[in-house]
């Protein structure tokens, strides 16, 4: 079997200098006795290390809809998370948030929320994960 660890290696040495969290819901919304209102519980940390995020100018290539077709074949995801091939996979709709940049302070306060879940393949040197921006630039986070 091709083995690409060593390449994994690479690209996380010169590409994932930030530090990412990965998180979930910890489950169902619980009664807060002193309010009286229903409340989510803390989410839950799926991964915290490293890993990089690309935008759309990183994408290749173009999709176009099809008629037929009851929503279009290209979503609106603009980012891909890259994290460690033994990174665990994140699941559709985790929370991805930047806690350390290498590079780009402007990652620091925005969330992305996952849009499929992380790939997983029998050859892997690091793994992918479709993310949308929950907050872009001008909303609120």
């Amino acid at each position: 079997m091709l083995d690409l660890s060593f390449l994994g290696a690479l690209v996380q040495d010169l590409v994932m200098g930030d530090t990412v969290r990965i998180s979930r819901p910890a489950g169902p919304p619980v009664l807060n006795p002193a309010t009286g209102e229903l409340e989510d519980p803390p989410p839950a940390v799926v991964y915290e290390g490293p890993g990089a995020l690309f935008d759309a100018s990183a994408a290749p290539g173009i999709t176009a809809p099809v008629a037929t077709q009851p929503y279009p074949d290209d979503p609106r995801t603009a980012y891909r998370l890259i994290t460690p091939a033994d990174a665990p996979v994140a699941e559709r709709d985790d929370t991805v948030q930047v806690l350390q940049a290498a590079q780009d302070p402007a990652l620091l306060g925005r969330s992305w929320r996952c849009t499929q879940p992380g790939q997983a393949a029998t050859v892997i040197a690091v793994r992918v994960t479709w993310v949308d921006e929950s907050n872009p630039r001008g909303g609120s986070p």
